[in-house]
């Protein structure tokens, strides 16, 4: 059997130190960032890495699989795809909705899975509520601004099957829209307060999640090969500004009546090393962009 030499054994040592101490500073920065310790037993580096893959699925459901899928299934091509901008070279009133059903599709199957998830499995549960709440925030929100703007997947979709789009139609669209918004808020609400009866640790956790989301969302989004700002400011709109509830939820009022012990969401190595892996595919996919468009 062969024995490592010293320097070998010093190196990997080293290695190990240097992981151990990068994990500790990405701990600490997380605490530095949330402004308050959640209590020891929740891992804050779990909760960031959990929300950050989950703003990976959530911007791919809608950009690659919705519209991306649509594009593909009337033998079109990709011209342009990133966190938040999408092209196909074939035009059709039915790539349109493609991407707020991917999401509407996503978060339903999250919400139900999460069901099934015993509140053992914390980082899995938190996971499926994060991918609901930002599916679920994105599209409510975008129907309301696609309504006022006049402009965007929801009032195109709505141009395509009813010509021109009265005010009326508008205003009942947006409406909508708000209830679907204020329906996330409560869904998004009482699935935190299943695992953290206490509003203050729900809370915090929801914080940090939002925090490395709409991060991720705009570091990858600086990424862009196309260097538009507007990429940079739809990727923040459609995670950060549309899960904004996300930093009051669930609020002090929302106590979770029933009897129940309080989940406990411990450091996952596992997570955090899969969030590197996950974000780093993402930044140099769509956060890069691809497409025809962008060939050199």
């Amino acid at each position: 059997m062969r024995s490592s030499s010293p320097a070998a054994v010093c190196t990997r040592a080293s290695r190990r130190c240097n992981l151990r101490a990068a994990w500790r500073w990405l701990d600490n920065l997380a605490s530095l960032l949330l402004g308050a310790s959640v209590k020891p037993e929740n891992d804050l580096l779990t909760a960031a890495s959990v929300g950050l893959i989950a703003m990976c699925v959530v911007t791919a459901d809608h950009e690659a699989f919705g519209h991306g899928s649509a594009c593909l299934l009337l033998h079109g091509h990709i011209t342009l795809l990133t966190s938040s901008l999408f092209r196909c070279d074939v035009r059709s009133g039915w790539i349109d909705p493609a991407g707020p059903l991917g999401n509407l599709l996503g978060g339903t199957v999250a919400l139900a899975l999460a069901r099934f998830v015993p509140p053992e499995r914390a980082g899995l549960r938190l996971f499926l509520i994060c991918v609901t709440a930002f599916s679920y925030f994105w599209e409510g929100g975008y129907v309301v601004q696609a309504m006022v703007k006049k402009s965007g997947d929801s009032y195109f979709f709505a141009q395509f099957l009813l010509g021109e789009v009265t005010p009326w139609q508008r205003w009942a669209f947006a409406v909508t829209g708000i209830l679907f918004y204020v329906l996330a808020m409560r869904l998004t609400s009482r699935a935190l307060l299943r695992l953290w009866p206490d509003p203050s640790v729900a809370r915090k956790i929801a914080r940090i999640v939002w925090l490395s989301a709409t991060l991720g969302a705009g570091f990858a989004a600086l990424t862009y090969r196309g260097h538009d700002w507007g990429n940079l400011r739809d990727a923040l709109l459609e995670i950060g500004l549309a899960s904004a509830p996300l930093l009051f939820l669930p609020g002090d009022g929302r106590a979770s009546v029933e009897l129940r012990p309080a989940a406990r969401l411990e450091r996952s190595y596992v997570a955090v090393t899969l969030a590197f892996i996950v974000f780093g595919v993402f930044a140099a996919t769509l956060g890069r962009g691809i497409g025809t468009s962008l060939a050199s």
